[in-house]
């Protein structure tokens, strides 16, 4: 249990929908450590130059007090900073030699300089004079803003510690601390979320692979119902799991059919063969055997074109081999070709020919499925019957019709005719191998017709609807 548990974790680590909610959590948190970043430094500097401004303007209420009264209450006005400045100021008045002469503050800071300018240093808190909040550290980071007295009577220095800087600091820290936190914990665990989501939809369709690979090809991939990419993609996996299925079946059944079909002619020939072997014939009667024999193996040859140009069609057309195809001169054409054919198994022929009716195609399979329906309505038709051919534009669509006064075909069978070597005529006594339409249905889906069989009442009408007509 430990051990697939450990597997599956480490197959979620893989995952490339894990990899990226990281990748994405690592650029977020780069992000709010640049935001928050320049939120603190900016922050830092505009509250340093605030301090710098109070620290000016003590300087000059002090100076303005000093030079008022002459410096005579210089270390009452030093040691109660409080009562003339606003805020808490630290004080400290030094001589040339830096020695403490007035001010709240013991001694001079020993990171600061004789020099005028501002300065950043350190403070014990045990250094001042009083604590100015409860909370403060011991050691405070002070401002600080070091003048010369006018008339060299030393050196002043007015800071301010930094408290309300360094807790604001201390707050954009621990904001950025938990920002990066927030986003890497919901990184992560939105990467383990969708992860398993992502593993939970690729184990279905491995399952339902290694289903179809026993053997299973009624297995389809389970869809959720949400109308997402891995739904769209299932869609696409059934739909071509079905086509392949059906081609299968498609295999067995020619398998089945072209071993029927064609081992009663072999047999026939073969048992011609060998009677004609078993005793001495005259050169007429020979000559009847090898007749016979041609003629069962042209219904075997027959046979085997259909088959190929039945593949030949379902394996596609490429678009060098397509061209524009005169359907209303096709149709002419074999419409005279059968013409005499008609009238000798008693039936009238009438072709209703529109002139300049063309299509996108091959001329040669477009020929080929037009005499197959010519040959059935022939072959089917009973005497003084008629067969209509016609070619006209309807709704935008080029319409090929044959239509026959033969038996027809019930609606619940007109998707079995379609098949190879479906025929109704279960018995086969009738001539024929039943791929005629099979072959029209291959050159219909090459040339993206849509192919009808409808109620010519009486006989059958096969109809070809050409969706992509010639320039």
């Amino acid at each position: 249990m430990i051990r697939r548990h450990w597997r599956n974790f480490l197959r979620l680590l893989r995952t490339t929908v894990f990899r990226l909610a990281i990748i994405y959590a690592l650029g977020y948190s780069v992000i709010a450590a640049m935001v928050l970043g320049g939120v603190f430094f900016v922050s830092n500097y505009y509250l340093d130059k605030q301090v710098d401004r109070e620290l000016i303007d003590s300087r000059s209420v002090l100076e303005r007090l000093l030079y008022e009264d002459g410096g005579k209450d210089l270390h009452e006005l030093l040691g109660r900073p409080d009562r003339h400045l606003p805020g808490a100021r630290l004080l400290l008045l030094v001589d040339q030699h830096a020695h403490p002469l007035a001010g709240t503050l013991r001694a001079w800071p020993r990171n600061v300089p004789l020099h005028q300018g501002f300065y950043t240093f350190s403070a014990r808190a045990t250094d001042l004079p009083y604590r100015l909040h409860s909370h403060d550290p011991d050691d405070l980071r002070v401002r600080g803003l070091v003048t010369r007295l006018h008339g060299g009577k030393g050196w002043l220095l007015i800071a301010q510690p930094l408290a309300e800087a360094d807790a604001f600091a201390d707050v954009i820290q621990l904001l950025l601390i938990v920002a990066l936190g927030l986003i890497s914990l919901f990184g992560v665990a939105g990467g383990v979320l969708m992860g398993r989501g992502v593993l939970h939809r690729i184990d279905a369709v491995r399952e339902t692979a290694a289903d179809i690979m026993a053997g299973d090809l009624n297995q389809r991939i389970t869809l959720n119902g949400r109308p997402d990419e891995f739904a769209e993609l299932g869609e696409h996996l059934n739909a071509m799991l079905a086509r392949i299925e059906a081609l299968i079946h498609g295999m067995r059944a020619v398998t089945d059919n072209v071993a029927h079909d064609l081992r009663s002619p072999l047999n026939r020939l073969r048992s011609q063969l060998e009677v004609a072997l078993l005793e001495a014939h005259t050169p007429d009667e020979y000559r009847e055997v090898l007749e016979e024999a041609v003629r069962e193996l042209e219904g075997v040859v027959r046979t085997f074109n259909a088959l190929l140009s039945i593949a030949q069609a379902e394996s596609g057309v490429r678009r060098e081999d397509l061209a524009d195809v005169d359907l209303s001169h096709l149709a002419a054409d074999l419409a005279e070709l059968y013409e005499a054919p008609a009238d000798e198994a008693g039936l009238s022929l009438h072709a209703q020919i529109a002139s300049g009716m063309q299509v996108r195609g091959q001329r040669e399979l477009l020929a080929q499925a037009l005499s197959n329906l010519l040959d059935n309505a022939i072959k089917y038709s009973p005497p003084d019957g008629q067969i209509n051919l016609s070619v006209a534009r309807e709704d935008g669509a080029v319409c090929l019709r044959v239509c026959d006064t033969g038996p027809g075909i019930p609606v619940a069978n007109r998707e079995q005719v379609l098949e190879r070597f479906a025929r109704l005529d279960t018995a086969r006594s009738t001539p024929g191998n039943g791929l005629g339409l099979a072959l029209v249905k291959a050159v219909a889906q090459v040339h993206g017709a849509r192919l009808e069989l409808l109620d010519a009442d009486p006989g059958l009408c096969v109809v070809l609807r050409f969706a992509r007509p010639g320039r």
